[in-house]
């Protein structure tokens, strides 16, 4: 049953609030807010589906409080800000206040925190702003930041059954679906993507990703391999493809099919490493 309402309810959500805020709020103004209906969504289907409790107590329940301050950070910069100066601060607070819940499992530890838990959180945030970064690059092209963040998600989503994990599975494949019912409706709309995905949905990616590390230190291994899902535009870019107009729906096919070979080798070695 979580199963089945995990696979609609994200996908029929983000249809629904994408085309409302579009058609609520005008052409220019509902485009630039119609990205929020992505983890607006994933949040309300996820809560539905697993009912975490607001208190924040295992990494599970703090994806959705880190998808919720995210989501925030990211539509106040598309509603009032849009500048690239506060794209960044945005991001890295974000990264700092997820990095120091998911490390010390609060939003405010007592300090001054021991010096591993100081490095973990360097190196979480070091590693988030890279992700991020490479998501805000990749923005320029609707269909290509969309089609990686969700095969990065079905990746975590594959990682997470091989540990039998079901709630991290359906959870991670819950925003592939949410990413890919706006990406539908992009393709129907013209429809950027703003700071409300790159930052929503990647740092919800991100919680996803250091729940299922930090529940399953041996899935640790498959997991360095989802980076490589980032890059995989650049060989599906190189692909011949017909000059016609079907070119635009070959692309994305293409370009999910290269993404998910660091998919299959993930899994394979979540294979070999978890028990």
């Amino acid at each position: 049953m979580k199963l089945t309402l995990g696979m609609i309810l994200p996908f029929a959500l983000t249809l629904v609030f994408t085309g409302a805020i579009r058609l609520g709020l005008g052409a220019e103004r509902g485009a630039r807010l119609a990205g929020g209906a992505v983890i607006g969504g994933f949040l309300i289907a996820w809560a539905i589906v697993w009912r975490p409790g607001w208190m924040p107590a295992e990494p599970f329940a703090r994806i959705g409080h880190i998808a919720l301050g995210a989501l925030l950070m990211g539509l106040l910069v598309d509603a009032v800000i849009r500048r690239k100066a506060a794209t960044i601060v945005a991001a890295i607070g974000v990264v700092a206040v997820s990095a120091i819940a998911s490390v010390t499992g609060t939003l405010m530890p007592r300090w001054p925190l021991p010096s591993d838990d100081l490095l973990m959180i360097g190196l979480l945030a070091v590693l988030a702003l890279a992700t991020l970064a490479r998501l805000d690059r990749l923005r320029t092209d609707t269909t290509v930041v969309l089609v990686i963040t969700a095969m990065a998600a079905l990746a975590a989503s594959a990682v997470a059954a091989v540990a039998h994990d079901l709630p991290l599975s359906v959870t991670a494949l819950m925003l592939a679906l949410s990413l890919a019912a706006y990406g539908i409706m992009a393709a129907l709309i013209p429809l950027p993507v703003g700071d409300s995905i790159v930052l929503g949905a990647g740092a919800t990616l991100l919680a996803i990703i250091w729940a299922l590390a930090s529940t399953h230190p041996a899935a640790a291994p498959a997991l360095v391999l989802l980076p490589l899902i980032m890059f995989a535009d650049g060989t599906a870019r190189r692909v011949p493809l017909p000059k016609a107009r079907i070119s635009g729906l070959l692309f994305p096919l293409v370009l999910a099919g290269i993404a998910s070979l660091p998919v299959v080798l993930a899994v394979a070695v979540a294979y070999v490493t978890l028990p």
